[in-house]
């Protein structure tokens, strides 16, 4: 079956095309590609912030909609670093925590900097930490945003919390080893950070490095032994 005439234009990012579809033909907001994409999703995966404004605008559903195993339009911006358009997303409602898809996850693999320090503005991982003491959020916090300084801060005012774990048994640890953050897991090596703490699923941070073929890593605990 062929695309919908409504996925040309929002793929080359043709505003004025997209809107005169939409005029004549409202319901077009939620047509599904080929790919089982909606048009949303497409802006989102292409970076086309103006057009996903404007399918927002109509109408798309922030979300997907999704099925379980689908990625929801912040997923695909993530994945893609389109920080425009994870921007718009955002201000319209996408969810960005685990629940919504885990979109930093994605940003982080393919290390999008700052797409992840926004997503961890709005939320990302505040929900995995099991503590209102402000110094644990924060140190988790500076894992996922790539940010080696504030780990550092942090951890030279409250060096006990180097290992702390999350509610999926992870350290800071865990997730700079995943994104091939050198420069966190050489801060977190400095104040005690341990690589062979397990996380719920049995994997420690050398398991996470290995996985996720972060070969940068995987040397620096070879030449720590």
């Amino acid at each position: 079956m062929a695309n919908h005439p409504i996925f040309a234009p929002t793929f080359y990012g043709d505003l004025k095309r997209v809107r005169t579809i939409l005029k004549a033909e409202p319901s077009a907001i939620a047509v599904r590609s080929a790919k089982n994409l909606t048009p949303l999703h497409v802006a989102a995966s292409r970076g086309k912030h103006k057009v996903a404004r404007l399918l927002l605008d109509n109408g798309a559903d922030v979300t997907g909609p999704t099925g379980r195993h689908e990625w929801t339009p912040l997923v695909y911006a993530a994945y893609r670093g389109h920080y425009d358009a994870a921007c718009v997303l955002i201000e319209y409602g996408a969810g960005v925590t685990a629940k919504d898809g885990n979109p930093i996850h994605f940003a982080g693999q393919r290390k999008h900097k700052e797409l992840c320090r926004l997503l961890v503005q709005h939320g990302a991982v505040d929900n995995l930490v099991r503590s209102k003491d402000t110094n644990v959020i924060d140190l988790f916090r500076a894992a996922y945003s790539y940010d080696s300084e504030a780990v550092d801060r942090i951890l030279s005012e409250h060096p006990k919390l180097v290992n702390r774990k999350d509610k999926l048994g992870r350290t800071p640890m865990h997730e700079a080893c995943t994104n091939g953050d050198v420069r966190t897991v050489r801060t977190l090596l400095k104040h005690g950070g341990d690589p062979d703490l397990a996380d719920r699923n049995g994997q420690t941070s050398r398991d996470r490095a290995v996985a996720h073929n972060q070969r940068a890593i995987v040397k620096i605990f070879e030449s720590e032994r």
